[in-house]
């Protein structure tokens, strides 16, 4: 008898201890295994924080850490239709949260692409795969926070449960389509996972090929629809709570529990080169002495830049590690490199004149008048105040120079004092370099006629014409236009 009540008090406290692990949910139960994934995501660098990769030494192929881009092409076919984007971190001013954010865009053409990453899960586990997309699309370029004329860009999110990562799979469930501008959304979608992985992607498509597509990823996650908070009364939490653990499928199929350390990112070791560290000085090209910086305006081109400061527009690529079509924006600061015997603008700061070099109001200067002096190439403002034993705030002030440092050859400006002799001419050897532009330009894959018209500082009339395009958006890679 005393046995048989050893036997008896054993089977209870094993079924005791069966009741209690099952409902603290610790390892080696199958039907907490959803639970486990309690307020996790299961993403790695959700945020699309650094570092960014650049994929193949390419620079138009910049993606955050884990993730992969993805576009179609069509072979042979014109540029303006299926581009592949360019992907670089986002703008500061683009960035929902952290530090950074993913962006990817096509200027003057269409595109189908987006990014990917393949994610380990357990099997049969509803997941829900969200990201805040944001979206400027316009043919205008006035305002950078408003969508004009937008290209109709259609927006989706997916889920292919098998883990494959064709973004043409018929496994993938989609979103509905989206479509909106000029703020943060979240796009989001829900599908059960049918094995050990899956992968998320996100999907961009313009319709329309005018202007500029911008497209910018931030604070994506990939949650499992038991670990989301649901409506309710808070539940009294225990004493004792056993630590959050995480799973992790192995090659067999089984689940094997690991402890999870909260709020610890994940070590990554990308498959791909890591971009070189940015250097403080930047490459200048042989034969250019000194560099200067430029913020780009309205209009602006790399040819009109190069042109202005006896550049060139491969010195200027290289300096600021342009793409090669010259794109560049409003507002962007560029390092141009200069010759040797350049002459750098002079930095303008603005004084109050002597009181006896104040115009009056007949347009002379009391007691003085004035007279005219045309300027030459080289001229600049301070040296045409020195010439005339004046200041520059007294010319900028007599002749209504907004911008002090853009004067130009032939123009007419009032100088204070009696007429002066002919100005000494400037030695040749101060005169800056003209570029010169190439006979003839190979078209690249991804350019479109107005990106090398722009690179050229002419129109896309012009580049038409001169090499009789019907229309400006059918070209192809390896065709060879003439240059005018």
């Amino acid at each position: 008898m005393p046995k048989e009540k050893k036997a008896r008090g054993f089977r209870w406290l094993g079924v005791l201890l069966i009741g209690v692990l099952a409902i603290t949910g610790l390892p080696g139960l199958g039907p907490r295994t959803a639970g486990a994934f309690q307020g996790q995501n299961l993403l790695q660098n959700p945020g699309f924080e650094q570092p960014y990769i650049t994929i193949n030494g390419d620079a138009g192929l910049q993606v955050a850490a884990n993730w992969q881009p993805w576009f179609k092409t069509t072979p042979g076919g014109s540029s303006a239709i299926n581009a592949r984007p360019e992907y670089k971190p986002a703008p500061s001013t683009r960035v929902r949260s952290g530090a950074a954010a993913q962006e990817y865009n096509t200027f003057f053409a269409t595109h189908t692409a987006g990014v990917y990453q393949r994610v380990p899960v357990s099997p049969n586990v509803d997941l829900r795969f969200s990201v805040y997309v944001y979206v400027w699309s316009s043919a205008t370029f006035t305002n950078p926070d408003v969508s004009e004329q937008p290209n109709t860009v259609i927006i989706n999110v997916g889920i292919d449960p098998t883990g494959g990562t064709d973004p043409d799979s018929p496994s993938i469930i989609w979103s509905a389509d989206a479509e909106y501008y000029d703020q943060y959304r979240e796009m989001s979608v829900v599908a059960k996972s049918k094995g050990t992985a899956v992968t998320v992607f996100v999907r961009t498509a313009p319709q329309g090929y005018v202007g500029v597509n911008n497209v910018y990823l931030d604070d994506a996650a990939l949650v499992p629809l038991s670990a989301m908070p649901t409506p309710g009364p808070t539940a009294v939490q225990p004493t004792v709570t056993p630590s959050p653990m995480i799973i992790e499928p192995t090659q067999e199929g089984t689940i094997t529990p690991v402890p999870y350390t909260p709020m610890v990112p994940p070590t990554f070791t990308p498959n791909v080169p890591t971009m070189p560290p940015a250097t403080a000085t930047p490459v200048i090209p042989a034969g250019f002495g000194g560099t200067i910086l430029y913020t780009v305006k309205a209009g602006d081109t790399v040819w009109g830049i190069a042109r202005q400061f006896g550049s060139t527009v491969e010195a200027i690529i290289q300096a600021n590690g342009l793409p090669a079509s010259g794109f560049i924006n409003i507002g962007q600061v560029l390092v141009v490199p200069v010759r040797d015997q350049q002459t750098i603008p002079p930095t303008f700061t603005p004084a109050a004149p002597a009181p006896t070099q104040v115009p009056d109001g007949t347009g002379g200067v009391p007691g003085t008048g004035y007279t005219t002096y045309t300027v030459v190439r080289g001229d600049t403002l301070s040296s045409i105040a020195a010439r005339f034993n004046t200041t520059v705030a007294v010319l900028a002030q007599l002749n209504g120079l907004v911008n002090p440092n853009l004067i130009y050859a032939g123009q007419q400006l009032r100088v204070p004092g009696a007429a002066q002799p002919a100005p000494t001419p400037v030695p040749p050897t101060q005169v800056p370099a003209q570029p010169t532009r190439p006979a003839t330009h190979v078209v690249q894959p991804g350019e479109n006629l107005f990106r090398i018209a722009l690179r050229y500082g002419l129109t896309v009339d012009q580049l038409a014409r001169y090499n009789g395009i019907y229309n400006p958006h059918l070209i192809f890679a390896g065709q060879v236009l003439r240059i005018p």
